[in-house]
């Protein structure tokens, strides 16, 4: 159910009368933002009445319009499993920079699909496949002090301070598991969405098969983090977005798919700076960085391993929309773009393995 401006806004200001304030609330400015796909996200200025003063607070709601879909091989968390994981982050006592966590609500006549609200954070999301914003990124890493770069390394030794224990909505498996069942789940997806034969990326299954890593530990993994999901603002990440992919998991991942040639703007061409991952920080800062404060070792194998499987993962995200697209699931034909991508991250897929490659 896609609805208008006017009828969001009517929603939103019954849904919160009598939740964030005693009275009526009104509900003005809404704006819908583009950058999410799978689940749409708006924010508005909600505006009520206190003992005679009046209040406002700026809101977030993100919503899941396709929650009653078959998922059978969709990885994403589900909306309700997103807002708890957002709100143990909130609550837990780490320095992670996400949006104050208000309600989740199940109601799909509300919105169409259930939602959670949380509070509006300032900032812009990078988007660096823009060479406006990718310079900016530069400019981060090149300026004194590197602010950005280095809050960058502490929000995620920050969020692998926490474990299963911590964020109790998501599972908690054996190491190993968490290995077999993520590989497993993305080559049956694979094999079931690719419409086109692709013998080098069969080839780099085979290697995901074989060269499984041991995994030591298991912490939080954000499971899409990197600066496009993050909000900027004055020098400072302001909010850290987008949890749906949050799993108790090898922290090593986090720092693998964060330094894909891809999230640094990568598509076929090359970028200007590949030494930087997510065109901000310096690989081997970075993970020098990470090592002294965590006190972890990054390990150059399972780092290569979660590499691929990043890539892997990534490249599935285009084969599943094209297939969409393809088979008449889905008309918006931002899914069909998705095609462009595989060339490039089956490219990166095969860089990362050619020492193995006989």
């Amino acid at each position: 159910m896609t609805l208008e401006v006017d009828d969001i806004t009517g929603e939103l200001a019954a849904y919160l009368s009598g939740r964030l304030a005693d009275d009526d609330v009104t509900v003005t400015d809404l704006e819908r933002h583009t950058e999410g796909w799978s689940r749409q996200t708006m924010s508005f200025t909600a505006t009520w009445t206190d003992d005679g003063t009046e209040r406002s607070e700026r809101l977030v709601a993100r919503v899941d319009p396709s929650y009653e879909e078959d998922r059978t091989l969709d990885y994403r968390n589900d909306i309700q499993t997103e807002f708890e994981t957002m709100q143990s982050v909130y609550e837990a006592d780490v320095d992670v920079p996400v949006p104050e966590t208000h309600w989740f609500e199940a109601d799909q006549s509300v919105l169409g699909g259930p939602f959670f609200l949380v509070g509006h954070r300032p900032g812009t999301a990078p988007v660096t496949w823009n060479p406006r914003d990718r310079q900016s990124l530069y400019d981060s890493w090149d300026r004194d002090g590197k602010p950005v770069p280095n809050q960058f390394v502490d929000v995620i030794a920050n969020i692998h301070e926490l474990d299963g224990d911590d964020v109790p909505c998501l599972e908690t498996k054996a190491p190993q598991t968490v290995v077999d069942e993520t590989l497993a789940l993305q080559r049956r997806s694979f094999e079931e969405m690719n419409l086109v034969n692709e013998p080098a990326v069969n080839e780099v299954i085979r290697w995901l098969e074989a060269n499984k890593p041991a995994v030591p530990e298991t912490t939080l993994v954000h499971g899409d983090l990197r600066v496009g999901n993050m909000l900027l603002h004055e020098e400072s990440i302001s909010a850290v977005l987008d949890w749906e992919m949050s799993a108790i998991s090898d922290p090593m991942f986090d720092l693998a798919y964060c330094s894909l040639k891809y999230f640094a703007g990568k598509l076929v061409d090359p970028i200007e700076r590949p030494n930087l991952a997510g065109s901000i920080v310096d690989r081997e800062w970075f993970y020098d960085e990470y090592e002294k404060r965590t006190g972890r070792t990054v390990d150059p194998e399972r780092l290569r391993y979660w590499q691929v499987f990043g890539a892997f993962r990534m490249m599935n995200s285009g084969v599943s929309g094209a297939y969409r697209y393809h088979t008449g699931e889905s008309d918006d034909v931002r899914t069909a773009w998705f095609q462009y991508i595989i060339p490039g991250l089956i490219e990166d897929m095969l860089d990362l393995i050619e020492a193995d490659r006989t």
